[in-house]
Formats: C-alpha cells, sequence, structure tokens
C-alpha cells in the first residue's frame, strides 16, 4: 500500500473519530476512496493511556475492497459489525495492558483470516429464496444526511422511491420498512416503469417518473425532495452514534413514545372540552419538534378534524411557550 492511500485512510479515519459533540462513535463507517476504486470499511478505537494528552489514543481498523465487490459487504454488514467490535475489544486489551508488538499483529492476523473467511463462505453459499435483510448500519452510511426525510415519508405513508443498484437497493428497501410504523408497506423492490407502491425500488431515470415522491439516489448517497423533520433528526443523531442493536432499539424507543403521543393527542381533540390536566398531561411527555410531527400525522390521518387539529395543537404551544417563558425568568 502506497504512503499516500495510508495517508488517506489516516485522514479520513481522523474525521470519522472526530464524532458529534466529541463523542468517538460505536458504529462502523463504510468510507469511499473513489480515486482508488476502493471502499473501506472502518472501526474507531478509543485507547486508554493516562501518559497522553487527553488520557487517551485515537486509531482505529479498518479493510479496504475493490468498490466492484461492495454488495458482499454490505449483504454481510453486521456479522462484520460483530467482526470488528470483538477485534476492537481484543486490540484495546492488549495495547493497554502493554502486550508485545507481536502479540497484537497476531490478533490482527487473526482479525484478517476471519474476514476473509466470511467473504468465501458468503461467495459459496447457493442462490435460494430472497431472504430479507435489515440493516440501519448500511442504511446510515449509504445514505448519511437528510435521511430524517425519508422517514417522516414513510410513517405519513407518502410513497418513496431508492434507486441505484439493484442488489444494494433491495437492501435498503428492507431496512426502510422498520419505519412503516403503523402498516404493512407495499413493496417493489424492481421496476423499470412506473408501478404504484409505497417503497419502489428501480434504476435513477425513474425520478422523472415519481416526482411526488421522497427519493433517495444511492449513487449519489442524497435525498431529494420530502420535508425535514426535527423530531427524526434528533433521533438519528443519537441513533448513529450507537451499533446497529442498540440504534434500532433506540429508534424502536422513539417511534413506540411517538405514537403514543398521537393517542393521546386524538384523544385530546376528540374531548367538546378538553380538561386542562389532560393538555398539561400531554404537553409535559413531549416538546415542540414531537408536537409538529403528531399535529402533521394527525391531520393526514383524520383530515375530517384538521380544523380541531390545529386549533388543539395552538393551545398546547400556547401552554409550552408559558413554560419555556417561566425557566428563562429563572435562569441563572
Amino acid at each position: 500500500m502506497s504512503d499516500d492511500i495510508r495517508d488517506l485512510i489516516s485522514l479520513k479515519a481522523f474525521n470519522l473519530m472526530s464524532g458529534e459533540d466529541g463523542l468517538v462513535p460505536k458504529s462502523l463507517a463504510i468510507i469511499p476512496f473513489p480515486s482508488q476504486k476502493l471502499k473501506g470499511i472502518v472501526k474507531a478505537l478509543e485507547i486508554r493511556d493516562l501518559n497522553r494528552r487527553g488520557g487517551a489514543i485515537d486509531s482505529s481498523i479498518a479493510v479496504l475492497f475493490n468498490e466492484a465487490n461492495d454488495v458482499i459487504f454490505y449483504k454481510n454488514i453486521d456479522f462484520f459489525e460483530a467482526l470488528f467490535d470483538a477485534a476492537a475489544s481484543n486490540i484495546i486489551e492488549l495495547v493497554e495492558t502493554k502486550a508485545s508488538r507481536q502479540h497484537i499483529q497476531e490478533a490482527l492476523k487473526g482479525f484478517y483470516t476471519r474476514i476473509t473467511k466470511t467473504i468465501v463462505d458468503s461467495l459459496d453459499v447457493k442462490k435460494g429464496p430472497r431472504e430479507s435483510k435489515r440493516s440501519l448500519l448500511l442504511l446510515f452510511n449509504l445514505v448519511p444526511k437528510d435521511l430524517d426525510r425519508i422517514i417522516e415519508a414513510l410513517i405519513l405513508g407518502d410513497p418513496v422511491l431508492v434507486t441505484g443498484d439493484k442488489a444494494v437497493v433491495e437492501l435498503i428497501i428492507d431496512t426502510l420498512t422498520l419505519f412503516c410504523i403503523d402498516h404493512t408497506p407495499q413493496i417493489v423492490y424492481w421496476t423499470e416503469e412506473y408501478v404504484e407502491g409505497d417503497i419502489i425500488g428501480g434504476p435513477p431515470y425513474l425520478k422523472d417518473l415519481y416526482n411526488k415522491a421522497a427519493i433517495i439516489d444511492l449513487h449519489k448517497g442524497k435525498v431529494f425532495y420530502g420535508n425535514s423533520n426535527n423530531y427524526c433528526k434528533k433521533c438519528l443523531k443519537r441513533a448513529r452514534q450507537l451499533d446497529s442493536g442498540q440504534a434500532e432499539q433506540l429508534m424502536n424507543a422513539y417511534f413506540t413514545h411517538f405514537q403514543a403521543a398521537v393517542t393521546d393527542f386524538v384523544d385530546i381533540v376528540t374531548q367538546n372540552n378538553p380538561h386542562q390536566t389532560s393538555l398539561d398531561n400531554f404537553i409535559e411527555k413531549i416538546d415542540e419538534d414531537e408536537l409538529d410531527f403528531v399535529e402533521n400525522y394527525a391531520a393526514s390521518k383524520h383530515p375530517l378534524l384538521f380544523d380541531k387539529i390545529k386549533e388543539t395543537s395552538m393551545i398546547c404551544r400556547k401552554k409550552m411557550s408559558k413554560i419555556y417563558s417561566g425557566f428563562e425568568k429563572y435562569k441563572w
């Protein structure tokens, strides 16, 4: 490996370790190196060392692969996460206990052997019926920005189009079903012409036919259309720092809370004269971002209650505003 590639990998890995709020992310990162036609899976490490500034050494483990073979890695990303986590724990322990260089190299060779075995085993698997594979880790890496727009569309029941290479599109569609929280989506894994559906996969040119859909372009790693959603943004910001299992648990918790808030809100809306205690109890459990989303969701599901929904949400905001202004008065 040339020094230029080593330096490039080091730079991108360093940027990864400079995570949100100074926290080293627990999740894997998939990093492209387009000039080299390579991609890398990178795991950030934080090794305790009281002799270093900040009391820690920032390091990383990276596995590079040809971008033409990315589907193999994408399909097995959650298994690779387990291998990386185990290797990271082992390396951290060896370094912190001052193990010899030879022991550390042997640990890395063992990790490399397990990675290559996983790839070989994957290539040897005979094709059978398609199995659903969901991975928030993969989704977070392939759609790094504006994913909140897609989540809002899915929860509200608006169509979502995913474009890119067929095998990767199918993997992403499987994961998107996590956000269809109140219905089973109608899925079209691949089509080359316009068809109706909740989540549709196809080649990039279909974007021109689905001008009312929220769109994920996997080739560009970008989201088009859809509405920004602050509640979903906050959830994603936290989830992206976690490993895949913890991230899915967090997302489920957020949307379970959201569904409960919607139920409480609609109950209040349908009361002729909602009791002040009901309103007070409701606004204690949510913030303004969640209220915005609850209002939009309730309006989309109960159009006949639109005016009452707007009126009730306005009352809630006024109450919240008074609470916030009260806190401001007592700031030190």
